[in-house]
């Protein structure tokens, strides 16, 4: 039953995102992706330092101020580089700073048959993060890209962590390395391009659909989700590796070994761990706005039995099919709005040993989420409403999370926007019980 209602919503996601794509019209063949220098636009939304080293608007690159555009997308790939003579290095071309202010609500209630229903609730103010951006196009086709955070409020234990625990400074504060690489590449013509990346890295097929750069205040369910409770992966996991990329036209291809340590941050290999996972993407580009269709696959390991979590390490896979179709309603007499589709859906399995096992078992996944946006008075307002749904182990019964996500991101200047996003998840633990987390989010971000 659980199989079959897993197929029919995946069969509808991807329904919904085939015919919003054959929706594009095929007269549309005007699909020139480098940047042109725009009059009367904003100064800057997205990394502030490249609108400043090429003068342009950052809506070139970006819908919304942050979803990428088609040109955004070839700008991150190609080395951020855009057409035009070089002019002399200037570290204001290369340095950004940004800032996430929060004030948050959290309600969480427990439904247990008979039994009183538990609830609890928590609010608070952080200063969630103080983050330097650096990156651009060095000489001879290498270029880089750093994402440092200065200060992270990790909520090391619980959203609600008191004082009782150990905390520097009292504010859970942390300093994160996200993603930062060394890239080169290499353009054969105007249509083929190939290269290469490395340092701490994330596919950018995920980063492209919500993992990295994205109008959402939250990322979306199927990404953040561990599959096997003690293995950290996760689809979205930024992680230690290479990456060897290539691309004719519109068609895209990366393929990556990374160290495979998920969430685990600092962890570069387990006691005599040196198994390293793969992943590959492969995407193709419809238009200028960014629609676009791709497929992923993953296929790694993890050592629980190192930390007496099962009897054999956990050889896992994913599959997934990721996309969106992004539109302008100008054809319609609607200059000032658009709007965009986007969905995944991904499938895996997990096989391993369980603690005093004999046979190697395999644990089936299934996830997706679908989500539709507005973008509204030259993406000043841009609502938005997702839905999603995650199950670790589709053999047994109670083990799914699901519900919807709604959020408004306001631009209400130049230089930053305000988000608020509320979330309604119901998560079933078995038979008789199940826990509903609703959390209300308003994050102020700036960037200069």
């Amino acid at each position: 039953m659980k199989s079959h209602r897993c197929s029919k919503l995946a069969l509808m996601t991807l329904s919904i995102l085939g015919a919003a794509w054959f929706m594009i019209p095929l007269v549309n063949s005007v699909r020139h992706l480098c940047p042109t220098r725009p009059t009367g636009v904003p100064e800057a939304q997205a990394i502030a330092a490249w609108a400043r080293k090429y003068g342009v608007g950052c809506n070139v690159c970006h819908v919304a101020g942050y979803k990428l555009t088609g040109a955004g997308q070839k700008f991150l790939r190609q080395g951020h580089t855009m057409p035009g003579s070089d002019k002399e290095a200037n570290i204001s071309d290369f340095l950004s700073l940004t800032a996430k202010i929060r004030t948050w609500g959290k309600k969480t209630t427990v439904v247990e048959e008979a039994r009183e229903t538990q609830k609890t609730s928590k609010s608070s103010f952080e200063f969630h993060a103080l983050s330097l951006y650096s990156g651009g196009a060095l000489d001879r086709g290498f270029s880089y890209f750093a994402e440092f955070y200065l200060h992270e409020n990790e909520k090391k234990f619980t959203p609600t962590a008191s004082e009782a625990n150990v905390s520097d400074m009292g504010d859970w504060g942390r300093s994160k390395l996200a993603e930062a690489y060394l890239a080169y590449n290499y353009n054969l013509n105007e249509d083929v391009y190939a290269g290469g990346r490395m340092g701490r890295i994330m596919p950018w097929l995920i980063h492209f659909h919500g993992g990295g750069a994205r109008l959402d205040y939250s990322r979306p369910l199927p990404f953040t989700s561990q599959t096997q409770t003690n293995n950290p992966y996760r689809p979205f996991s930024r992680q230690y590796g290479a990456s060897a990329f290539g691309a004719f036209k519109d068609l895209f291809a990366e393929l990556g070994i990374v160290n495979g340590t998920g969430k685990h941050e600092n962890i570069v290999e387990v006691e005599t761990d040196n198994k390293k996972d793969v992943y590959l993407t492969l995407d193709y580009t419809f238009d200028g706005n960014g629609s676009m269709l791709g497929a992923y696959y993953y296929k790694g390991y993890w050592p629980l039995h190192w930390f007496s979590q099962a009897a054999s390490g956990d050889k896992f896979r994913q599959y997934g099919l990721i996309g969106n179709y992004t539109f302008k309603l100008s054809p319609f007499g609607l200059d000032r709005a658009g709007g965009s589709l986007i969905g995944a859906c991904f499938i895996g399995n997990d096989r391993y040993k369980n603690t005093g096992g004999v046979n190697e078992d395999n644990h089936r996944s299934k996830s997706y989420f679908v989500e539709t946006q507005a973008h509204l008075f030259d993406d000043m307002l841009a609502p938005y409403f997702r839905y999603e749904w995650f199950d670790s182990n589709t053999a047994l019964p109670n083990t799914e999370k699901y519900g919807p996500v709604l959020g408004l991101n306001w631009k209400a200047f130049n230089h930053g926007r305000f988000v608020l996003e509320y979330s309604r998840y119901k998560t079933r633990n078995n038979f008789q019980k199940y826990t509903r987390d609703e959390d209300v989010t308003l994050e102020a971000q700036f960037m200069f």
